[in-house]
């Protein structure tokens, strides 16, 4: 093996295939772990965190995965849960690594699994209003009152912002006619963004995502994930286990077809966060992994294959 090159110890498929949530013409994904040459730990230039032979096929450096695995990251808590079957390569530290990856659960699975659940909705609640209420025209600071250069910079605006956000924002001391301005221009600014993030879904909307929102009148297919992660941030701080291969396929299938209208969808969703709120304050999980034994565990495997591959 030539000295500059990663070894890679853990791979397996990973996404639709490895959730059982795959259909005809569903993409092959595949993560795996590597661990790179001395030079990456020893020398001044590092290495890369991630390798990205494609979009579908992604190596990460092993620092990286137990890093984000300690934040409980779902993407990389998945793919050391992953069912044996889907490994394509296990080396001996990959065995190691995999019997050590109940190390990583804690309650930070309630915050990373929700806080990803509900970005996926509020891309649908996004797409939504889009689909329902779509901008028509490019707003114009004459709208708005504004003359066509603005008197008031970003950045004087963000301190602005920052400053009523803390409650520390003294209007007493600033004219009304400057506090109108500003409103004004947190207004246009405000609808300039929404009509740039709309043009740019516009361009760049998956036709097939493009096809089950025409349908359903939301992304189906975001819907399903949403409410696999909630189900599955449940079942890691109630039972301690990461199912990853769903047995709740067929109903996960269904709300990708549509089974639920949008206002049914809405309604369950909270139904879950209600629920993981209840199984968070009690669940046995520590509120954090032991970060010394996950750097132990982070120094024998990168010692070990080098000591392997150094013969």
């Amino acid at each position: 093996m030539h000295a500059a090159e990663p070894t890679l110890i853990f791979e397996t498929r990973t996404g639709s295939r490895a959730y059982g949530l795959a259909r005809e013409g569903s993409d092959e994904d595949f993560r795996g772990v590597v661990v790179g040459p001395a030079s990456w730990y020893l020398g001044f230039r590092g290495g890369p965190e991630q390798i990205e032979h494609s979009a579908d096929h992604v190596w990460t450096e092993l620092r990286k995965v137990v890093r984000l695995a300690a934040q409980a990251n779902p993407t990389l808590l998945e793919m050391l849960f992953t069912d044996e079957g889907d490994h394509t390569v296990v080396t001996d530290e990959g065995r190691v690594l995999l019997e050590a990856r109940e190390r990583f659960l804690s309650r930070r699975v309630e915050g990373s699994f929700a806080g990803y659940a509900l970005s996926q909705l509020h891309r649908i609640r996004t797409h939504r209003r889009w689909l329902l209420s779509p901008p028509r025209e490019e707003p114009t600071r004459s709208e708005f009152g504004l003359p066509a250069e603005s008197a008031v910079s970003r950045d004087q605006l963000g301190a602005i912002e920052a400053l009523e956000a803390r409650g520390t924002l003294d209007a007493e001391g600033l004219s009304p006619n400057f506090l109108d301005v500003i409103a004004r221009e947190k207004r246009y600014r405000a609808a300039r963004r929404e009509w740039d993030q709309h043009r740019q879904w516009q361009r760049e909307r998956n036709p097939k995502r493009a096809a089950l929102e025409a349908v359903h009148g939301y992304d189906t297919k975001h819907a399903m994930h949403l409410v696999r992660l909630l189900r599955m941030a449940i079942e890691i701080l109630g039972e301690g286990r990461v199912i990853v291969k769903r047995p709740d396929r067929d109903e996960l299938l269904a709300i990708r077809d549509g089974a639920f209208r949008y206002e049914e969808l809405e309604a369950r969703c909270e139904a879950l966060r209600e629920r993981l709120a209840d199984v968070a304050r009690s669940t046995t999980l520590p509120a954090a992994p032991d970060e010394d034994a996950l750097d132990a565990l982070t120094v024998e495997l990168v010692a070990r294959v080098h000591a392997r591959t150094s013969r």
